[in-house]
């Protein structure tokens, strides 16, 4: 904590003298002042009495942060460091009093999915845009869907993205237009920037070279998945045997290079196979019946259109109408009032090895 009250005011630590009366601005329970030769001056509790704000216990990392974010934003306008806002019963590392208020939060420490989102629904319910940084502790995890569904947002020109504070280089890493191949690999771009006008400005243009997997590879992976007993991929061929097929054997036409929003967890295609195969088993489909079939798909194949600061909904009802157009122009598909009529089925190998075969035969 870097700010404390003392006489009636507010005092910086990085101003402050040990042994005076400081108490928290939040609580009003005595605080000790504490400094290092590797840590910036703060304010801690006393073990017995901790504070009721949640927040995170003080690094050399967190507090010199802090204090960078403070000046990095400070373009537009001044930055009040730990914001006590009663209203929600929270604490920000930084605040802006703008028209629309920003907070800052800087997050080092884990934190819970919970944790996050009930922080972030504070904020909304006073007209707040809090900014998510995070820490070294996150920067170093390879690109997941638990980062993704709590922090990731949306900034004009960077897309979907994630906000890494980088305290030894004093600068931002954006890692941003966030997607997904239909194999289920998650991608980004990457920029550095050390002013807010460079946010503001947004990303210079490049273009992300994308290696996607051939369809003989792909299936080759699924067959060696298979053969491993990969626990992710067993719900998917158990559900996909009942109806008598199997994964690798999925019809050529289902095969995509498609990026789409992180939403669809092992990947467009299997959510496309599971879905069809069940789409297959109807005889005339709702409209009711085909939202609850995706979503169930969607399910199986560990995908999720709900995170805590961006709604993949648009993203999964437009891949929804893709496949739909497809199996209608396939002829498996034939539009009624009420939904679809099912003409037919698509043509499955009976697995990977049936599928080489064929593949090789019309290759000659």
């Amino acid at each position: 904590m870097l700010i404390a009250v003392h006489m009636s005011g507010l005092i910086d630590a990085s101003e402050a003298t040990r042994g005076l009366d400081y108490r928290c601005p939040a609580c009003q329970q005595p605080v000790v002042l504490r400094h290092g030769s590797q840590i910036p001056p703060y304010f801690a509790h006393h073990p017995q009495a901790p504070c009721h704000l949640a927040g995170e216990g003080e690094t050399r990392q967190h507090l010199l942060g802090k204090r960078q974010l403070a000046t990095f934003f400070s373009d537009w306008g001044p930055v009040t460091l730990e914001r006590i806002l009663p209203a929600i019963q929270q604490r920000a590392d930084g605040w802006l009093d703008l028209p629309q208020p920003v907070a800052l939060e800087f997050q080092c420490s884990p934190i819970s999915r919970e944790a996050v989102a009930q922080r972030t629904a504070g904020y909304r319910r006073i007209a707040c845009y809090p900014f998510w940084l995070l820490g070294s502790r996150y920067a170093q995890q390879k690109l997941n869907w638990r980062l993704i569904e709590c922090f990731a947002c949306w900034l004009t020109g960077w897309d979907l993205c994630l906000l890494f504070w980088e305290v030894d280089q004093n600068r931002l890493r954006v890692v941003h237009h966030l997607r997904q191949t239909a194999t289920g690999a998650y991608i980004n771009e990457t920029a550095w920037v050390t002013t807010l006008s460079e946010l503001v400005a947004g990303p210079t243009p490049c273009t992300t070279v994308v290696r996607n997997l051939g369809q003989k590879h792909y299936r080759s992976y699924l067959n060696q998945a298979l053969r491993r007993a990969t626990p992710t991929l067993r719900p998917i061929q158990e559900a996909l045997y009942l109806t008598g097929h199997q994964v690798a054997g999925f019809p050529d036409c289902l095969m995509t290079t498609t990026l789409t929003a992180p939403i669809f967890g092992q990947g467009l295609i299997l959510w496309r196979i599971v879905l069809t195969t069940w789409i297959e088993e109807q005889v005339d489909m709702t409209f009711l019946t085909l939202a609850e079939l995706s979503q169930r798909a969607l399910l199986l194949v560990n995908g999720q259109t709900t995170a805590v600061r961006f709604d993949g909904q648009s993203a999964f009802r437009q891949e929804q109408r893709k496949l739909l157009a497809l199996l209608t122009q396939a002829g498996i598909l034939r539009p009624t009032t009420q939904g679809w009529h099912v003409c037919g089925h698509l043509e499955w190998a009976r697995d990977y090895a049936d599928w080489l075969e064929n593949d090789e035969k019309n290759g000659c």
